[in-house]
């Protein structure tokens, strides 16, 4: 009988601790999940509206840091597209792909335009494009290091000269009067048969429309007195 009584008690004791739970802590929180559950739906961040296909076709951002660079020098193109199937940089860069944040590097010779190009499923597209500031560096200008007669023989009667140059930071190097065809060799010789004097023009060129020029005068050897 003692024992049935004691079990009682510990009984009524431990629906006393539930019940006093329920009233200090339990309730409060049933009654604040009940409301979360009937609440509005929580918001999606901003930040996150790229992987909304509601949103549409769109472009996050596109720029390129440092927005200004110095003649030779690497600065990065960021871009981030949402809801694109493809995506493309003119100038053309490296393969591209639809991407919520994605960088590479370039180093234009001189200020370009880059524009992005991204189109979605339903073949719909949208552009931006910025201007990459390149500033001329004066230790890239093209220079003519020589341009000379390394050495002259007479041959049948003719006086044969060989001209030489050498050039440095040259996109195109010609001759005028023609001896070679433009191009971008940096170093070369070619020969001259003059019958009067004749000048030569040498122009070396380069970036940002940069050039520099050298004459040279030969003519043919004065005849030998018998």
């Amino acid at each position: 009988m003692k024992r049935w009584q004691s079990w009682l008690q510990l009984g009524n004791l431990l629906l006393l601790i539930v019940t006093a739970w329920l009233l200090i802590d339990g309730m409060p929180n049933l009654l604040r999940w009940r409301a979360a559950r009937n609440a509005a739906p929580v918001k999606r961040p901003e930040a996150f509206d790229w992987v909304d296909p509601a949103k549409g076709l769109g472009i996050i951002n596109f720029y390129a840091y440092p927005g200004a660079i110095a003649e030779g020098e690497t600065t990065s193109v960021c871009y981030g597209v949402m809801n694109a199937k493809a995506v493309k940089v003119d100038p053309p860069v490296t393969e591209l792909s639809p991407s919520f944040n994605r960088c590479f590097e370039v180093s234009p010779e001189r200020t370009t335009r880059y524009t992005l190009t991204a189109e979605d499923a339903k073949g719909r597209t949208l552009s931006r494009s910025f201007d990459l500031i390149v500033a001329p560096e004066p230790a890239l200008a093209p220079r003519i290091r020589y341009f000379r007669v390394r050495e002259s023989k007479v041959d049948r009667g003719d006086t044969v000269h060989l001209l030489c140059f050498a050039t440095s930071n040259a996109t195109l190097v010609e001759v005028d009067p023609p001896a070679f065809q433009a191009s971008q060799i940096l170093q070369g010789c070619f020969y001259a048969v003059p019958k009067q004097p004749v000048t030569y023009t040498l122009t070396a060129s380069g970036t940002f429309g940069r050039k520099v020029t050298r004459h040279l005068t030969v003519a043919p050897a004065a005849p030998v007195e018998k």
